[in-house]
């Protein structure tokens, strides 16, 4: 059989996690909820989180938004002027920010492949790197222009239904997931992933499995990072039990999408920005849950 750039994700997708086996949650107990969850993929008793980190991955598109958002927004938060730059800053989080060579940008998947399976792979790699400064909470988002048109793509090529179920562009979305699927191999979510996702949704993904493997629980951030996260899920729904969603957002398909996650959101407020704010938002409650445990 012939190698794939994928064989050693899903080697690692196959890998059992450090941690034990996935709680048996208190649904009507949040702040319980929580606390077991932190508990078992961190093994500490009483559950903290000491060195929680928000990770953001920019990527870029050709031909999708705005030409240089990408570029001005990772200038924002390297200058401190982002409001997730604050936001971390007040739950004591680090915030790391991957410059997934934007001034170098994908196809629009619209006209062809984001990636190949060799960069999708690669940069999957990349986005392990999150985990380098050891946090013991990682809170992955993305930086990229028209990011819910993005996740809306992965959300119908991945779970079917109708495109405007996922996004308030439909006919942009169905094109895209029309063309990859003329291309084949759409049953594989790893090709669901390099066919439609940005490079910043494929670090996120890489540093969603490698968080498993780690035992780091994760707080997904917006609808691009569940997208990511959906990616795993469809590969094995375990591959999840150690993320928690932070949210539920504006866009139109975050609320059906958490749900076929079967991720209830630990807020609702209606966030239309990514970039960590809704993850960062919710490391309140988290730290909140350890104190209540």
């Amino acid at each position: 059989m012939t190698a794939s750039p994928f064989d050693d994700i899903r080697a690692l997708a196959a890998s059992p996690p450090a941690a034990g086996p996935a709680p048996v949650l208190d649904q009507t107990d949040r702040l319980a909820e929580i606390s077991t969850w932190l508990t078992v993929w961190t093994g500490k008793t009483p559950p903290a989180v000491n060195r929680p980190v928000v990770a953001l991955y920019a990527g870029a598109r050709q031909s999708v938004g705005p030409r240089g958002y990408a570029r001005e927004r990772l200038e924002a938060v390297a200058s401190g002027g982002a409001t997730i730059c604050r936001l971390a800053g007040a739950q004591g989080a680090g915030l790391e920010a991957f410059d997934l060579a934007i001034d170098r940008p994908t196809p629009n998947a619209v006209n062809a492949a984001a990636m190949s399976e060799k960069e999708c792979a690669a940069t999957m790699a990349f986005g392990m790197e999150a985990l380098a400064k050891q946090p013991d909470l990682l809170i992955p988002g993305v930086i990229a222009a028209e990011s819910e048109m993005i996740a809306a793509c992965l959300a119908l090529a991945l779970f079917s239904g109708q495109a405007s179920d996922w996004s308030d562009a439909p006919d942009l979305v169905i094109a895209a997931v029309e063309r990859a699927r003329d291309e084949g191999g759409l049953q594989d979510p790893l090709q669901v992933l390099r066919q439609l996702g940005g490079r910043e949704t494929a670090a996120v993904a890489g540093a969603i499995l490698a968080a498993r493997v780690q035992k780091v629980p994760v707080v997904l951030d917006g609808f691009a990072a569940c997208a990511a996260a959906a990616v795993l899920y469809r590969i094995d729904p375990e591959l999840l039990d150690h993320c928690i969603a932070a949210h539920v957002g504006a866009a139109k398909g975050h609320a059906r999408l958490l749900a076929a996650l079967d991720k209830r959101p630990l807020l609702a407020l209606d966030i239309g920005d990514e970039e960590g704010v809704g993850g960062a938002s919710a490391l309140a409650l988290v730290r909140l849950a350890c104190e209540a445990r």
